[in-house]
């Protein structure tokens, strides 16, 4: 190390005559990129047997005849959206007067996660909020109960 300067200005140092001392390669002298010497898959002549091409196309469309179509989705289940009644919609939350605040969460996830409007079709949109306004309101007053509860 030279004395007075820091370890990094003496990597510096070192770096600028190493690369003085290299001789200077022409921009033009590339010739490809370095470790990459395997040829091209296809380059070269086609395979016997006939030209490549028309047996991959062939091969491509037999793949494709040997798929079976997949079952068709059952459709889901909406008879849930008819039932809007506030009575209806707390049996569904299923509350209890011993649920703490972290299972009312929880309960209130699970229920919007499958009533939540948008993720219902268009036709039960109308019925998902309705069901949904319900449900927080329930949960909204459990949750008050709950906390009056707590000492």
């Amino acid at each position: 190390m030279i004395v007075g300067l820091s370890t990094f200005d003496t990597v510096l140092d070192r770096i600028g005559r190493d690369r003085a001392e290299e001789p200077h390669q022409d921009a033009r002298s590339w010739t490809g990129v370095r470790g990459f010497t395997a040829a091209f898959v296809g380059a070269g002549s086609p395979p016997a047997g006939g030209h490549g091409s028309e047996r991959l196309e062939a091969a491509y469309f037999a793949y494709g005849a040997e798929l079976v179509a997949p079952p068709p989705e059952p459709k889901p289940d909406m008879t849930r959206f008819t039932r809007v009644s506030r009575d209806e919609v707390a049996s569904d939350v299923d509350l209890l007067p011993s649920d703490t605040p972290a299972q009312l969460h929880r309960k209130r996830r699970s229920f919007a996660r499958l009533n939540h409007p948008d993720r219902t079709p268009e036709e039960w949109r109308e019925a998902a909020t309705t069901r949904m306004t319900i449900a927080n309101q329930l949960i909204d007053e459990a949750l008050k109960k709950a906390a009056s509860r707590r000492p």
